[in-house]
């Protein structure tokens, strides 16, 4: 089709170059493919439970994170900025439409679909920060012009179009960043097994539809005539057409015979073929099986759900959280000395057990050594309040610390 719209219009070679780049990108961003028609773009992917299930947990653990706003002193020692309008905008609503969550949420969403998103910045008098409006990926259009990149953004409203400057934009990218676009997951890594999932899908949905009974071929030979072959055919497809109708008791006479002429199930190893793509997605996502519901190899990741989700954190969220933190810095702030950073200690906790010995050797415990956290900061990991008395905002030095013995002499 657009060949033959460039040699109805007559383009030059070079504009026919231009035009075919254009088609690769369009061909991209619907998901076409010529070898067998299956589009594979946001909203036919999300309807692929693995994809599906991928994204929530990715999401999810996102949600979870608290941004928090540092400084950094004239002795190099970092510490926590006092409540501001911009911890406002990161942890409870970025914009008066979105919630903290709702937007960690959406940046997921797309940097996995799509390979970015973009959040506009709200500026005020004298460039003072006053919100963060998520933008749809089909509204933003990045381009670089003179060398600068820049974003051309269409406001649905007003059903018009606008620029914005980069430093006025949040760019949250994925893997693969060429200075414009990152890459898609479905659209590289897992697009054949995306494809395949809704192929897979597609046939056991039509094969449950008619009732799970394979093609068939009935044989007559040399017994019936035209007309009786045809009123064989009507009688079949009335009989047994449709899952409520499969159960029926079939009746051959005059020698008929039945011959499949199509595979099952089981010799396409159709389940088989849907275990390994949904292992490929979730290879894609960086999601281990085991956190989808599949436990069949869960013990491939260490001896426990903790072990699995220290992984699933070191290694899909922490390359995620890095670029945002990045991104979120050089543009909120633009100099050095103040910075934000995603909390990680929640995701990081194991279970009650393994909690309470890492405090004991944070403090100082018995055996332990010097201590490298004080009473109130254990306090502020569990959000209780501090406690009164120097001493809880010091830390345990076993070196130089003396006990009492049972007459009261040290």
């Amino acid at each position: 089709m657009f060949k033959f719209i460039n040699q109805l219009i007559g383009r030059s070679p070079r504009a026919e170059t231009a035009a075919a780049s254009n088609e690769n990108a369009m061909r991209a961003l619907l998901g076409l493919d010529d070898a067998d028609g299956i589009t594979v773009n946001d909203s036919t992917a999300l309807r692929v439970s693995t994809v599906y299930a991928c994204l929530a947990r990715l999401a999810g653990a996102m949600l979870q994170l608290p941004i928090h706003q540092y400084v950094i002193d004239d002795s190099g020692n970092r510490k926590r900025a006092p409540l501001a309008p911009l911890w406002w905008l990161l942890n409870e609503s970025p914009h008066e439409d979105w919630t903290a969550a709702s937007w960690k949420e959406w940046i997921m969403h797309c940097v996995a679909l799509r390979g970015d998103q973009h959040t506009e910045i709200l500026r005020g008098p004298g460039g003072t920060i006053r919100g963060l409006q998520p933008l749809h990926p089909d509204h933003v259009a990045p381009r670089r012009i003179d060398g600068r990149l820049v974003y051309r953004v269409f406001d649905a409203i007003k059903r018009e179009h606008y620029m914005v400057a980069r430093e006025d934009m949040l760019h949250f990218c994925g893997y693969g960043f060429n200075g414009v676009h990152s890459l898609s997951v479905i659209q590289w890594a897992a697009r054949q097994a995306v494809r395949n999932a809704i192929v897979s899908s597609d046939h056991a949905r039509e094969s449950l539809a008619n009732g799970a009974v394979q093609k068939l071929a009935l044989l007559y030979p040399n017994k019936i005539n035209q007309g009786q072959l045809e009123l064989l055919r009507e009688s079949w497809s009335e009989t047994y057409g449709g899952a409520k109708k499969s159960g029926r008791p079939i009746v051959l006479t005059e020698g008929g015979q039945i011959k499949e002429l199509s595979l099952s199930a089981s010799d396409l190893q159709l389940i088989e073929g849907r275990k390994f793509e949904r292992e490929e997605i979730c290879q894609a996502f960086g999601v281990p099986p085991v956190l989808i519901g599949d436990t069949e190899k869960a013990s491939s990741w260490g001896t426990g759900i903790e072990q699995i989700t220290l992984g699933f954190v070191n290694f899909t969220l922490k390359p995620h959280l890095v670029r945002w933190e990045e991104e979120l810095n050089r543009k909120l702030f633009k100099r050095a000395g103040q910075f934000v950073e995603f909390e990680l200690d929640g995701l990081l906790r194991g279970d009650s057990k393994a909690q309470a010995d890492a405090f004991r050797i944070a403090l100082g415990g018995p055996g332990t050594g010097d201590a490298y956290m004080t009473v109130n900061e254990v306090r502020r990991l569990k959000n209780l309040p501090p406690m009164d008395g120097a001493e809880n905002d010091r830390l345990f030095k076993a070196s130089t610390a003396t006990t009492a013995a049972p007459s009261g002499k040290p």
